[in-house]
């Protein structure tokens, strides 16, 4: 099994009862059917206190949270769970988070939740190019015990262009071999020689060309349109502000998970919209993108949206460009992932607005960024 994982992967640790944002606080932990079956099991005082804990929300068997706080954290914001028994006792959604894995058949991707602080503060902790290292692992999505990680093998870096790549769409829909993607498609989001504006850009120009290949279901077609070179677009001046009233109103319309997250958003709807998209810091907001385009793109296999995919993208880093004027770059993501990445329904919803509301469609969000 082959997996892809961002740069930083393993510098990655949970930072435990020092987390300054707990995910053991306001989350509900789902427990999935094995470690329900171990804690109906476990004997002794602490067995007896998972099985007055647990209880059904749903089809799911949950710990409803206490005063906000899952039932097994301590006064040191530790599992007493994982002290007393280790982190495999713990259930697969303790085990896994902060990663998205995916699997897509030969291969995996996991990236880290920009939600989670210590993976927050890896992506944003360098202005150098992201890229992803490809890794050998022993057993699909296995944890090893002793830090909840995947037990991985290095075996190189996959080339930058791994965080755009509608040529891996087109190979595992066509269930073919993954098709390595050409050098130009590498440069669309990191060609550090054309503004940050510019690429992102071309970016939804290239996934919205791409998308009507894929369409047309031509997969010969979309390979070579992939795996080949594209003129890129003549610099122009941003476009108006346009997209913010219309993000900012769906983003409310979400499901909010906490306060903070709709606080932010008012603030934000009470500010002057500003002239067009001038990031304070293109380099960090480039890893931003190419985070978010890693995660997301190759999802179009499930539903064959890619476009769709593209312009979460880019309406992720306009938001969060735009909240950072606020509580700065990196709480401004870290927001922006908790309440959207880890909530399904906010994510479809999205989904569905791009092709719904005109202010977050292809050509408004093409207008944000000059085009």
């Amino acid at each position: 099994m082959r997996v892809r994982v961002p740069d930083y992967f393993d510098g990655f640790s949970c930072l435990a009862g020092a987390c300054p944002h707990s995910c053991c606080i306001g989350w509900e932990v789902v427990l999935d059917e094995d470690t329900v079956r171990r804690y109906q099991q476990l004997p002794g005082a602490l067995g007896e206190r998972l099985r007055d804990a647990m209880a059904l929300d749903g089809e799911d068997v949950c710990f409803p949270l206490d005063g906000r706080r899952c039932p097994f954290l301590n006064q040191e914001n530790l599992c007493d769970i994982h002290c007393a028994l280790g982190p495999e006792a713990t259930s697969v959604t303790c085990r896994e988070h902060p990663r998205f894995i995916e699997d897509y058949g030969p291969f995996q991707e996991i990236t880290l939740s920009a939600a989670c602080p210590k993976a927050n503060e890896l992506l944003l902790g360098s202005r150098e190019p992201l890229t992803f290292l490809e890794l050998a692992s022993t057993v699909s999505t296995t944890l090893s015990t002793a830090n909840c990680m995947p037990r991985l093998t290095p075996i190189g870096f996959a080339p930058a262009a791994t965080f755009f790549m509608p040529s891996r769409m087109s190979a595992c829909a066509s269930s073919v071999a993954v098709v390595v993607p050409s050098p130009a498609t590498s440069l669309v989001l990191r060609d550090r020689s054309r503004s940050l504006k510019a690429r992102l850009r071309d970016f939804l120009l290239i996934t919205g060309e791409a998308q009507q290949l894929f369409d047309s279901e031509n997969m010969a077609e979309l390979a070579a349109f992939c795996t080949g070179s594209w003129a890129t677009s003549a610099e122009t001046n941003a476009g108006s502000g346009s997209w913010e009233a219309a993000a900012c109103r769906c983003l409310q319309d979400l499901e909010i998970l906490e306060p903070d997250w709709l606080a932010l958003l008012k603030q934000w709807e009470q500010a002057p919209e500003l002239p067009g998209f001038a990031p304070q810091d293109p380099e960090k907001l480039e890893r931003i993108a190419v985070y978010f385009a890693f995660r997301y793109l190759l999802k179009a296999v499930n539903d064959g949206d890619l476009l769709g995919r593209a312009q979460f993208c880019a309406l992720g880093v306009l938001v969060t460009d735009r909240l950072s004027r606020f509580v700065g770059l990196p709480e401004a993501l870290r927001l922006f992932s908790r309440e959207i990445e880890h909530n399904e329904d906010n994510l479809d919803t999205l989904l569905e607005q791009f092709w719904q509301t005109e202010g977050l469609s292809l050509s408004a969000l093409l207008a944000a960024f000059g085009g």
